[in-house]
């Protein structure tokens, strides 16, 4: 995850590798801190003591497999595959889409040109 922290940007995780879950009646909060897991109102107010905290160990994930993800999950393709995405990636149309995102404006544009003309001149 990074941080904008001033001029700078910083990359951050958890301090810790857990993932604290309060839950009570099929209601859930999650906090990284074990201490603000017990202190929550959930926790304390609304569940008079009976709610469970359960441990969750979590890994931090690097930017490069967030970007992986978010393009696996945007062409709506099934499950997690990393070699998969990477042949996506060199597939021709994923190459094709590239270059049809970056000339595709000045196709519009033409388009729009020559269909003017035509009405105009005709």
């Amino acid at each position: 995850m990074i941080v904008k922290v001033g001029h700078h940007l910083l990359e951050a995780y958890p301090v810790e590798n857990y993932v604290y879950e309060v839950s009570y009646c099929g209601r859930k909060e999650f906090y990284q801190d074990a201490w603000d897991a017990a202190h929550s109102t959930l926790y304390t107010k609304d569940s008079s003591y009976n709610a469970t905290i359960t441990k969750i160990p979590v890994r931090p994930i690097s930017e490069k497999r967030i970007e992986d993800r978010s393009l696996y999950q945007k062409w709506g393709l099934e499950g997690w595959d990393p070699p998969a995405v990477e042949e996506f990636k060199q597939s021709k149309l994923y190459l094709l889409r590239l270059c049809f995102r970056k000339i595709g404006p000045l196709l519009i544009m033409l388009y729009g040109a020559i269909w003017i003309g035509l009405a105009i001149f005709k």
